[in-house]
């Protein structure tokens, strides 16, 4: 005996879900049965409402009506994920930040969703729903990460589990990242810092994307189309722009060794902005015995020259 989904005039949809009510939206329109491209999606309630008068109006038998239903949920077991699937997101705003921008990017063959031919979804499902390139913060990315599950849907017949098993792919993709050392531990988090290595990043994938952008549609590092809007999110950012660059992991390295000696270079240079160069003879016994104070005291040479002569001028010159 078929179960009875029809229940009271005001529609077969009863959801107060604005995830599963959206998701009826975008499987009516998928499956060629309705226009709902002007459904209003912000709340559950005023989704149902109209999507309920289209069904009503395009679809008014009542056994259609309830087969009709009956299709809906079986595709919505199969698609919308429960929220628990993105607790590894929601509080690690580095993750969230990588797989943003991973799917931002990704084709659709290499995320393991067929096209079907159907040449709307070119270059990537996440370019077809017009979803923002330049989210501000944590929780604008977790939430397009969400909206972006849930508005793909796998075509029938499902596999089943199918995206159960895709973010599990994802979280072991991410963990492979994570298991690496931490890209610049030695960077401090300051926002000149932070800018000078952005600018050195975003120079050298811009070389790259004019190299590689004829034959590779996803080549161009995440510098070279976001626009980080803060210190924090610049921070952010930085990270996730190394934790994508996955090819050529020889020009990563030496991106990285080359940053670093320049990092330290340019502390070294600033290190010196109010001091001068002294070039001088000892004697060898002067010279083993300053290098013995030096080491007794744990300073540097130039350090223990510094206190002698500072010390000897005050008792001498009577200065400071």
């Amino acid at each position: 005996m078929a179960v009875n989904f029809y229940n009271g005039s005001q529609g077969i949809i009863k959801s107060r879900d604005v995830r599963v009510c959206g998701f009826y939206a975008d499987w009516l329109m998928t499956n060629n049965r309705i226009d709902t491209r002007n459904v209003p999606r912000q709340d559950a309630d005023s989704c149902r409402k109209v999507l309920n008068e289209l069904i009503n109006q395009y679809i008014p038998d009542k056994e259609q009506q309830i087969r009709l239903l009956q299709e809906m949920e079986m595709s919505r077991e199969e698609n919308i994920l429960p929220l628990e699937s993105f607790d590894w997101l929601r509080q690690d705003e580095r993750a969230t930040f990588w797989l943003w921008g991973y799917l931002c990017k990704v084709s659709d063959e290499e995320l393991g969703i067929p096209r079907n031919g159907n040449k709307l979804y070119s270059p990537n499902w996440y370019t077809h729903f017009r979803l923002s390139m330049t989210p501000a913060s944590h929780r604008e990315r977790l939430d397009i990460i969400g909206h972006l599950f849930d508005r793909i849907i796998v075509a029938s017949p499902p596999v089943t589990y199918f995206k159960k098993m895709l973010m599990e792919r994802l979280k072991d993709k991410w963990k492979m990242i994570y298991s690496k050392p931490l890209p610049l531990k030695w960077l401090p988090d300051e926002e000149e810092a932070v800018l000078w290595a952005w600018n050195n990043l975003s120079k050298t994938q811009q070389i790259s994307t004019l190299e590689e952008l004829s034959l590779n549609i996803n080549s161009g590092g995440l510098t070279t189309w976001f626009t980080p809007l803060s210190h924090t999110e610049r921070n952010l950012a930085l990270r996730a722009a190394l934790d994508l660059w996955v090819d050529a992991p020889d020009s990563k390295r030496l991106f990285l060794l080359n940053l670093n000696k320049a990092w330290n270079q340019q502390k070294l240079r600033q290190s010196r902005t109010d001091k001068k160069a002294l070039n001088t003879y000892l004697k060898n016994e002067t010279k083993t015995r300053l290098d013995f104070m030096a080491e007794r005291s744990g300073v540097r040479i130039s350090d223990m020259l510094e206190m002698l002569i500072n010390e000897h001028y005050r008792k001498t010159c009577g200065g400071e």
